[in-house]
C-alpha cells in the first residue's frame, strides 16, 4: 500500500480503520521482501494494523505469476473468487490477479494506466465502488 502527497499516513490510516470497521481483512502482497515492508508499513502508521504481508520467500513465486496470488489466498485461508486485489501496477497486479481468479482495481493515481480499463481508480476514495 502506497500513500502519496501531505496527510497521505492518516488518511491510509483512516481508510484502514474504515475497511477494518466494514468486517473486510486486508493483507500485502509485494515483490520486496519482509523486513522491507514491515518497515513501509511502520513508517506509514500500519504495522499491526494491516494482515498478513506475503512476500516471494513466503511464497516460492513472484508477481506477475498468478500462482504467488492463488498462494497468497491459500496462506490467507481465503478462495481467489473471494478477494479484490488493488494494485498500482497494471501487468503485475491487475492482470495477474485476474488471471488467478482474483477481482482486480488497478490504482492508477497518475492517469496512465489503459484507457479502457473499467476497474481502475486514481484514489483509494474510489475503491468503495468497487467492494462487494
Amino acid at each position: 500500500m502506497r500513500t502519496s502527497g501531505r496527510g497521505g499516513r492518516t488518511t491510509t490510516c483512516r481508510r484502514r480503520s474504515r475497511l477494518a470497521a466494514a468486517g473486510l481483512v486486508t493483507a500485502v502482497l509485494t515483490n520486496g521482501d519482509t523486513a522491507q515492508q514491515r518497515d513501509k508499513l511502520r513508517r506509514i502508521g500500519l504495522d499491526g494494523r494491516i494482515g498478513p504481508v506475503f512476500t516471494p520467500a513466503d511464497l516460492g513465486v513472484a508477481k506477475p505469476d498468478p500462482d504467488a496470488f492463488r498462494r497468497a489466498c491459500a496462506h490467507w485461508g481465503l478462495p481467489p473468487h473471494a478477494v479484490l486485489s488493488v494494485g498500482d501496477r497494471y501487468d503485475l497486479d491487475v492482470l495477474a490477479a485476474r488471471a488467478a481468479g482474483l477481482d482486480a482495481v488497478q490504482l492508477d493515481r497518475l492517469g496512465a494506466g489503459p484507457a479502457g480499463e473499467p476497474q481502475r481508480i486514481t484514489s483509494l476514495r474510489e475503491l468503495g465502488n468497487h467492494l462487494r
